[in-house]
């Protein structure tokens, strides 16, 4: 019996290697690396989290909520196969704040990228909003409705995974770790753990909505804990070293709310919606990369005839330059912390 398995596992342990070759082979054919090279880049960057009500059967009767934020300018490094950003708010002009009211805002997030997964660990706190509303228009130079007493605070973790990791990569378009050599693409998974409140001195919609949203829509107060797992597809379009991508990712989510109505707390349980999207634009050479990215998640819940949305969103331009490594810049993440795989991880 012995003698028959003998052949068996010597064949196994030639075919297996030369399986992963192949398909290490495959993935050098449609992407590209870059281990010997160091990047920098200056980063225009604007993170946003804006709310809408809308009737349920009638979408096109709406209002959104918007934070005045700021654009950030900064900078970042690609350095021991681990990118890093940081940027600082552009003070918005007092004409600005004028029309659009003032707004406060704390967004910290943490963004990790690999060659066929990537999560985005945040927290965000907005406080102060103007009001749009597309069948009311607002004169030239005119103030916007605003809510100054309104704040959002989202906290949470999303995530999205690639299953064609030999022919596609996340990290070409989105923090050039990478670079696709051949149009590919990928079916996905995305989710997200989050938890979040809306909070407002009096209902959000004001009293001048009443007749349109009901009054048993007129929330102060809205906490909701969300879990989703949403399939979708990404496909990046390659063009020598120009390339556009785009992601989406849609799907039931199931909600736990609570919320104040006229000083009565309710709560309600069920299953609504979560979608992601992402675009990016670039350019990818040998050297020189730039790009303009996207990313937004949106989640939903369902309260009587309104439909509450809230969208977390990310703006990005980057121009960045790739330098050759030299001393100890030629050291790998895994060098210095054990618990980095250097083949696969990256944040940023």
């Amino acid at each position: 019996m012995k003698n028959k398995s003998l052949p068996v596992i010597l064949l196994l342990l030639f075919v297996v290697p030369l399986y992963g070759q192949k398909k290490d082979s495959l993935r050098d054919i449609y992407v590209g690396r870059f281990p010997d090279y160091f990047f920098v880049w200056p980063v225009v960057k604007q993170r946003s989290a804006s709310f809408q009500i809308e009737q349920k059967n009638n979408r096109g009767n709406n209002l959104t909520f918007k934070p005045n934020n700021a654009y950030g300018l900064g900078f970042g490094v690609y350095l021991f196969e681990i990118g890093a950003e940081v940027t600082f708010a552009i003070p918005a002009d007092d004409r600005k704040n004028e029309i659009f009211g003032k707004s406060k805002a704390v967004d910290v997030q943490l963004n990790l990228l690999s060659k066929n997964w990537g999560a985005d660990v945040f927290y965000q706190r907005y406080t102060g909003f103007y009001v749009t509303d597309p069948n009311k228009s607002v004169k030239s130079n005119t103030p916007y409705p605003q809510r100054p007493d309104m704040s959002i605070d989202n906290f949470g973790v999303n995530g999205i995974y690639a299953f064609n990791k030999h022919k596609f990569s996340l990290r070409s378009a989105y923090n050039f770790a990478e670079r696709q050599r051949k149009s590919a693409g990928s079916f996905l998974l995305s989710g997200t753990i989050s938890s979040s409140q809306m909070k407002a001195d009096s209902a959000i919609y004001g009293k001048n909505y009443e007749s349109e949203f009901g009054t048993e829509n007129a929330v102060s107060e809205l906490n909701s804990f969300i879990v989703s797992v949403s399939p979708g597809y990404t496909y990046t379009l390659v063009f020598k070293n120009l390339f556009i991508n785009a992601a989406f990712s849609v799907g039931p989510a199931y909600r736990n709310i609570d919320y104040i109505v006229k000083d009565i707390r309710r709560s309600s349980s069920g299953v609504d919606g979560f979608a992601d999207y992402r675009i990016a634009i670039g350019y990818n050479g040998g050297r020189f990369f730039s790009g303009v990215s996207y990313v937004a998640q949106s989640r939903n819940v369902v309260i009587d005839q309104a439909r509450f949305s809230t969208l977390s969103s990310t703006f990005k331009l980057v121009l960045g330059y790739r330098f050759r490594e030299f001393g100890i810049l030629k050291a790998r993440a895994v060098d210095i912390l054990p618990f980095v795989n250097k083949k696969d991880d990256g944040a940023k």
